[in-house]
């Protein structure tokens, strides 16, 4: 195995492990995770049995327990996604969803936008190191990749307020279940759950409302400002006038000295406005 090492002072060296590769580490993920997925089944039962407006906390065994239960396998979509390795490569993956564990009564949000979720992360061996059984607010991109690329996978439910108690009680919310590969997951970081790098992850995700995500603030969606649309927001194309920051983050896209806010939709009908009709909408347009 090959050592990195940098030189911190005279006496003293720091030892980085690089990270796998990542295509071996792909193939060994899948075949574990297929393996998985045929040998368990999780309490799909529960959930179709619950109320509209219950909870319920998901849970996998074992079918040499229960050999007449429905293998997860027979349940799953397959769902490639794009991972950037150290290089800038992109290398495809694919992760397995459950989409209709239960079905939402509202529309999805994008891999952008800001969830109100609960959530709970096992690995593989059933083995749960983090979940939320209270609602909580996760803002755009800000997870794992694999957590976000689930959420167009899951349908929001409606919600009302007490006007006796103030209380916000939600109703028709979705479920869904993502089995991801390492590499969407915490793929050599040092703050993995557990130290286990290099583990592929199961989350069930209940979505109970989201907002749109802007988070330049230049009233353009942050899901629209992935300029070639492969669901990465930084890449150099990403950065229109080429100032380093990414125009998801950038609020005068086109570096024009015009705000995007102010050149995105003046008329207000709802589409980018192209004042000279070259095809370049006048935000992403500096001349």
């Amino acid at each position: 195995m090959a050592f990195i090492f940098i030189q911190c002072d005279d006496t003293t060296r720091s030892v980085i492990t690089p990270p796998r590769d990542y295509e071996e580490q792909r193939t060994a993920d899948n075949d574990s995770i297929i393996s998985f997925l045929q040998s368990h089944y999780y309490n799909y039962e529960e959930y179709a049995n619950a109320a509209s407006g219950e909870r319920v906390e998901f849970t996998i065994d074992s079918l040499v327990n229960s050999p007449d239960k429905r293998p997860m396998i027979d349940q799953v979509e397959e769902h490639e996604v794009q991972v950037k390795d150290q290089d800038g490569n992109f290398i495809t993956h694919t992760m397995y969803v459950i989409p209709n564990v239960r079905v939402g009564v509202g529309d999805s949000p994008t891999i952008s936008d800001d969830v109100y979720i609960t959530y709970k992360g096992m690995f593989l061996d059933g083995y749960s190191f983090d979940q939320s059984e209270q609602q909580i607010w996760f803002p755009g991109l800000s997870t794992i990749q694999g957590f976000y690329e689930l959420y167009p996978f899951i349908k929001r439910g409606t919600w009302e307020v007490d006007p006796a108690t103030g209380l916000i009680t939600y109703d028709g919310f979705g479920t869904a279940i993502a089995i991801m590969p390492s590499a969407l997951g915490y793929y050599g970081s040092q703050s993995s759950p557990n130290g286990r790098q290099y583990a592929p992850l199961i989350f069930a995700v209940d979505l109970y409302t989201f907002t749109t995500a802007d988070h330049d603030e230049d009233s353009v969606p942050t899901s629209e400002e992935d300029i070639d649309g492969n669901r990465h927001f930084t890449d150099d194309v990403d950065d229109t006038d080429g100032d380093g920051i990414p125009n998801y983050l950038d609020n005068d896209d086109d570096g024009d000295g015009v705000l995007t806010i102010d050149e995105y939709d003046v008329d207000a009908d709802g589409i980018a406005d192209d004042s000279d009709g070259d095809g370049t909408p006048d935000f992403l347009d500096a001349s």
